[in-house]
């Protein structure tokens, strides 16, 4: 046999020669063994550590809003050596090894520490307010290796990946070059779990997989979202409260009824053949709880429609939902008012003027051609109604135009294109006043052909009638006008110069200016839209109407409106008496801030008489009947029409949507930013897979089966 010439293997490989097979293996037993004990006391000890990790003591704003830690630093300028401080986070950017012994690298806490704009008078070191300071939510970490430190070693920070969660000790340090901000010089480290690379590569991609949802919940903007969510609701709260309040949950699992938009429906096991609707909104329930002796309720409640989703729109939403007993229209918006004062003031330092603006519909649709104008941009429609009328179509006789004046040469505005889902609906006629290539009158002679104006001052000279129009609005040379018609009173929702003006003023309006107002007296009813469009119109069937917020808003208390709504609801049964949507109109007001309407509300009808007749002979709901005696068994209605005649009170309420709510006060046009897990725009949550299929014996349970696709 021909040996090694290594020495020691060569001796090792002679003795194991002579050694008897059955003791070399027990050799190698025992030290397999060995090094499996060896192995499994090292991941004992890392696991042990992963799950029994030290307290945090801070997070990382609060570092700089301790007073101890800020007066030593701003008396020595020295790392406080006498105190260790205990971190939560994750590694936030690759550590980077500036020599042999010295590692660097970036720490995201754990906690991010909304501080609100409430009058803190905590600052920084360099005079920063404190939600400036809670905002950057890192922090530099330091580790100084000692020399017998190896690259393997788990509590080295250099071996770590970013996004590998951490406990940290150690001690606070100013950061030099600097504004003041800290670092801290490691005294542990211990990594409390393994990451994989695909964590910290997916932080540089800009559009986000829906299936990577809760690493995108990592990043520092949805993360103060996140924060500023659950303080509005926390403020929110606080405020009802203190205005005496009862928050009551009311159930999820309720009954389909007619009103509103689609719903969800939950079959039942336990009850062939019927099935649960998920409320679109608390409405009966929080009526039935006034009805029950409830002085003030509010909840923030979830809710549910199944409609094809927006920007704006989620298949399920939270809504801060009220409801005053002896109370009307006035005391709830006074009550909304002071809570949004409340938010603003206390989220975003911005005071608003109570009380809001109020404007008329018919005056926001005159004025701006929209039932949620934004008014920090000027630009009011103006009604030619007096000079002209439109006989183009007979139900858009309102002739009206919108002045619009070039800051500059580079401002070149542009017409607005067509609402999704009407493609051939009319544009505004869009004309230039430039009186050195043509006469003023130009503008008005096109508009008559376009329109098919009849003026009513009985001449035919244009001229003359464009001459007053000019001089009374101010209209000059170099003026961009836009002309249009419109309904004497719009249900075309927004207009067509609604729509342009909202155009015009799309990124020049003031982002930090805030301009809340009440739109009131609503149309109680609105005709049905016939979802067709004749050269260029909406058509809309006058004598099909439906809720224009709900079948239980209150009339307005006129001759005009609630006189109206008692002759045709009581009339005879033979006889056919059409009631005017245009003139009837209904305790209902919207919240509107900056052109987004956050909620809507109204004093409810607590009379069951009038209800059940708004009900039968109105809104023609099946199984409502104008006769209680005569009560049939499909009445979606009779628990609360039994209700309001046990001498329910007056009431009134509102919901505020806080999706938009949050992401009004974020700073986003899409509440997908302030939701944790939104749906995407099918409805779908690709994360966790839902909706998902259900076995075919699962549907049997339930009574269920699904149908043959043809």
């Amino acid at each position: 046999m021909h040996w090694p010439k290594n020495m020691i293997l060569r001796q090792s490989l002679q003795i194991l020669w002579r050694t008897p097979l059955h003791e070399v293996l027990l050799w190698r037993s025992r030290w397999a063994e060995g090094r499996r004990r060896c192995y499994s006391t090292a991941l004992s000890e890392r696991l042990r550590e992963r799950f029994a990790f030290k307290k945090a003591t801070h997070s990382i704003a609060q570092l700089y809003l301790d007073p101890e830690i800020s007066t030593e630093l701003r008396l020595a300028s020295l790392p406080v050596e006498q105190k260790v401080v205990v971190l939560h986070g994750w590694i936030d950017s690759a550590p980077r090894k500036l020599s042999k012994r010295l590692t660097f690298a970036t720490l995201r806490g754990a906690q991010f520490d909304f501080v609100t704009s409430n009058g803190s008078s905590a600052v920084g070191l360099n005079g920063d307010s404190s939600e400036d300071l809670a905002g950057k939510n890192t922090i530099q970490l330091v580790q100084m290796h000692p020399e017998n430190i190896k690259e393997d070693d788990y509590h080295s920070l250099r071996r770590m990946k970013q996004e590998t969660p951490v406990c940290v000790e150690g001690t606070v340090g100013i950061h030099k070059g600097t504004d003041g901000r800290y670092e801290i010089t490691i005294v542990k480290i211990t990594a409390l779990n393994d990451t994989m690379n695909f964590a910290s590569q997916v932080r540089e991609t800009k559009q986000w997989d829906p299936k990577d949802r809760y690493l995108q919940l990592r990043t520092p903007a949805l993360q103060r979202a996140l924060a500023l969510r659950s303080r509005v609701a926390s403020l929110v709260r606080t405020e009802f409260s203190e205005l005496g309040f009862t928050e009551i949950e009311t159930p999820l699992l309720f009954r389909s009824t007619p009103e509103g938009a689609r719903e969800f429906l939950v079959p039942s096991r336990t009850n062939a053949g019927k099935m649960y609707a998920l409320p679109q909104s608390p409405q009966q329930y929080k009526q039935l709880l006034m009805a029950g002796g409830v002085h003030r309720y509010y909840q923030i409640a979830k809710c549910f429609r199944d409609e094809d989703l927006r920007a704006d729109r989620q298949p399920e939403f939270t809504q801060v939902d009220l409801e005053m007993a002896f109370s009307s229209a006035a005391d709830v918006q006074a009550v909304v008012e002071r809570v949004l004062t409340r938010v603003w003031r206390d989220v975003r330092g911005v005071h608003l003027e109570m009380p809001f603006k109020r404007l008329r519909y018919a005056d926001a649709m005159s004025l701006y051609g929209i039932d949620k104008p934004d008014l920090r941009g000027g630009l009011e429609l103006i009604d030619l109604s007096a000079f002209a009328t439109s006989t183009r179509h007979s139900n858009y006789p309102v002739f009206e135009i919108l002045k619009y004046r070039p800051s500059g040469p580079s401002d070149a505005p542009t017409l607005a294109g067509a609402p999704d889902g009407y493609p051939t609906l009319r544009s505004p006629l869009m004309y230039k006043i430039d009186l050195a290539k043509e006469p003023a009158e130009a503008w008005l002679k096109a508009a008559a052909s376009e329109f098919k104006l009849k003026f009513h001052s009985g001449t035919s000279d244009v001229g003359a009638v464009a001459a007053v129009i000019m001089q009374a609005y101010n209209i000059q040379d170099g003026d961009i006008l836009f002309a249009c018609t419109r309904q004497q009173v719009p249900f075309e929702n927004p207009t067509p110069l609604g729509r342009q003006r909202l155009h015009l003023l799309h990124g020049k309006v003031k982002s930090d200016e805030i301009a809340p107002l009440w739109v009131v007296d609503f149309p109680l009813f609105t005709p049905v839209e016939r979802q067709e469009v004749v050269d260029g119109h909406i058509e809309f069937d006058y004598d099909s109407l439906m809720s224009t917020h709900h079948p239980f808003t209150m009339p307005v208390l006129s001759d005009e409106s609630l006189g109206a709504v008692l002759d045709v609801a009581s009339s005879a049964p033979d006889t056919h008496t059409q009631l005017d949507a245009c003139t009837v109109l209904g305790q209902h007001y919207d919240i509107v801030i900056n052109g987004v309407e956050l909620g809507g509300g109204s004093a409810r009808i607590h009379d069951s008489m009038l209800q059940r007749l708004i009900l039968a002979e109105i809104m023609k709901v099946r199984g409502v009947l104008r006769d209680p005696e005569a009560e049939q068994p499909e009445n979606p209605f009779t628990h609360l029409l039994t209700a309001l005649s046990m001498g329910c009170p007056p009431h009134a309420g509102l919901a505020v949507g806080f999706d938009r709510l949050c992401a009004m006060l974020y700073g986003s046009e899409s509440i997908r930013d302030v939701v944790a897990f939104p749906k995407t725009q099918s409805g779908a949550d690709p994360l966790v897979g839902s909706p998902s299929e259900v076995r075919a014996d699962v549907l049997l349970s339930y009574h269920m089966q699904l149908a043959d696709k043809k």
